[in-house]
């Protein structure tokens, strides 16, 4: 069901995806032509505007030059009133001129306007810097400004060009402040929704912006990213700026952050630049809008496709479940569990397959465990009966290895060895002596102690009943019991020597076992002693002869009552062994 899912909505969404990026690929291309247009197109009606009003000043200036005599009467400008009524037509004609004088080298000349800046400190500050670079031949555009005409505030600039005479020497000046109404009108209209246009000069500084309340002319603009790029890219053309660029950047307003796209544009005429931005959320509401309808209708039908899925899977999967659930039955042994599905197609004729392959198996796994049963019951059989033949060679003897295992299992378990651990002992411990088979009756049999040729035979009987068995696969893992059980702790057994942890944990058990029936049992050259001086004696070599671990096991399974040794003579005292 997940995969026919993934197959149906992954087209889909991958779809949806590269219609998204699509659309909003095209939406940047069109805001970024969108942006440069506006900006191009206000750079040029700036440029044309300052441009026009640069040339009609200096059509001014000079018909006013000859109404006065022409540029050598220039010392007695300010005695000429045909001049003075002839600049105040000129300002009343042109709105955007507040202000126009035309003085020669020592200040003195005519004026006229509506507005001088007498009470203003910046604006005389300006008027005079302006006549300073004229008179050092000098055209001169000064920072952007906002000033109080009447009640209204109007954004200006202050520019003055230098007045020449015949021969190109300085011999006075013209100043106007400007009025930039009709660029603040042209940025305003330009300012749509979302969307932003605005003057800076290369400070950073506001020309224009089409909130003149909140962004007055003049006003620090530097640290807006796309602002600054402007600046650096007119530092770095050393003013010769007349490329355009639109980048992503990032405007932070009242404390919060926005992603923005914007335009800056050179203006020719002078050092300034137009500022188109928008932010980036409104540019691409469409694609936004899309996104979400997109991803809205796509989680309604992947809901609908899981629903549909789910009840159309389920007609599947649950009659596959109670197989699979049966299967787990069988493999844990159980073959109660019957499969109950009422179908008449492939499924159900599975269900009725199972369930009589689920009969025959557990008829035929009854069969095998009885037949393995049996098995099992005619190994240890011939296994004991192998054992007691051994003992049946020494009437000493008899009865030996059925007590070391029964000891041995004990001891075993007090370890905490698993059911698999101590089947492998309980034989290993009943075939523990069957290489004394090979065993000399004579040696076996003697009724007084051996000597030591005899005892080096005796000894033999770990190896060969080590040979004997070692033929057989099934009986690897108990040859060391029958090897290694008379090696000791302290390396002093036989046949190989080996000590403390090199000797196979079965074959510590059973000669702790093996000692503890042989010091209680009655033998040719001892008889049966006490079973509390055999544990005492067992206990004294514990890490000796014996290992301790075992040794402990051994005291513990006494202590608990686990290991009972019933003895057949009393026992008598200060025997050595």
């Amino acid at each position: 069901m997940l995969v026919l899912m993934l197959v149906s909505v992954c087209p889909l969404g991958f779809y949806g995806y590269q219609l998204i990026r699509l659309n909003r690929e095209k939406l940047q291309t069109q805001e970024r032509f969108s942006q440069i247009s506006i900006a191009q197109s206000l750079s040029r009606l700036i440029s044309l505007y300052l441009s026009s009003a640069r040339k009609q000043i200096d059509g001014f200036v000079a018909s006013a030059l000859e109404l006065s005599g022409g540029s050598s009467q220039m010392a007695q400008l300010n005695a000429n009133p045909a001049l003075q009524k002839k600049l105040g037509d000129f300002v009343t004609r042109d709105k955007n001129i507040l202000y126009i004088n035309i003085v020669n080298e020592r200040g003195k000349g005519v004026q006229a306007g509506i507005y001088n800046g007498d009470e203003d400190e910046m604006t005389q500050h300006y008027l005079t810097k302006a006549f300073q670079h004229a008179s050092q031949d000098q055209t001169y555009v000064s920072e952007p400004l906002t000033v109080e005409v009447g009640n209204q505030s109007r954004p200006v600039i202050i520019m003055s060009r230098p007045i020449k005479s015949d021969s190109r020497h300085w011999v006075g000046a013209t100043t106007v402040i400007l009025a930039l109404d009709d660029i603040l009108r042209w940025v305003t209209d330009s300012s749509v929704a979302s969307k932003k246009a605005y003057v800076v000069d290369f400070n950073g500084k506001i020309v224009v912006h089409p909130d003149q309340k909140m962004n007055p002319a003049g006003m620090d603009f530097s640290r807006i990213e796309i602002v600054s790029a402007f600046m650096e890219e007119w530092r770095l053309s050393k003013g010769m700026l007349r490329l355009q660029e639109t980048r992503p950047f990032k405007l932070v307003e009242d404390g919060n952050q926005k992603e923005m796209l914007g335009t800056y544009f050179g203006i020719a005429e002078a050092p300034w630049g137009v500022i188109v931005q928008i932010d980036q959320k409104a540019a691409f509401a469409t694609v936004a809008e899309m996104k979400a309808e997109t991803i809205k209708w796509g989680i309604l039908m992947l809901l609908l496709s899981a629903g549909v899925g789910i009840y159309s899977a389920r007609s599947i999967t649950d009659p596959i479940s109670q197989l699979v659930e049966g299967s787990h039955s069988i493999a844990k042994g159980d073959f109660s569990k019957k499969i109950q599905i009422k179908s008449r197609n492939e499924i159900g004729e599975l269900a009725e397959t199972f369930n009589k392959m689920t009969g025959d198996l557990e008829l035929y796994i009854q069969q095998i465990r009885r037949a393995g049963e049996e098995n099992k019951a005619l190994f240890l059989g011939s296994i004991r009966a192998l054992a007691a033949a051994v003992d049946e060679k020494d009437p000493y003897t008899r009865g030996h290895s059925e007590r070391v295992t029964e000891y041995s299992v004990i001891i075993a378990r007090q370890l905490g060895l698993d059911e698999m651990a101590l089947e492998t002992i309980r034989i290993a411990a009943l075939l523990h002596d069957v290489g004394k088979i090979g065993v000399d009756d004579k040696v076996l049999k003697k009724p007084g102690l051996l000597t030591p040729e005899e005892f080096e035979l005796m000894k033999l009987h770990t190896v060969k009943g080590y040979n004997i068995m070692k033929p057989i696969e099934q009986m690897r893992n108990m040859l060391p019991g029958l090897r290694f059980h008379h090696e000791q702790w302290d390396g002093n057994g036989y046949p190989d020597r080996l000590r403390s942890d090199e000797i196979p944990l079965i074959a510590r058990i059973i000669s702790v076992a093996d000692t503890l029936d042989a010091m209680t049992t009655n033998r040719p050259y001892q008889k049966a002693l006490g079973f509390e001086y055999a544990r005492e004696k067992i206990t004294t070599n514990a890490g000796v002869k014996y290992d301790p671990a075992v040794v402990g096991a051994f005291n513990e399974a006494i202590e608990r009552g686990h290991l009972v040794v019933k003895l057949a003579h009393p026992a008598p005292q200060a025997i050595a062994v």
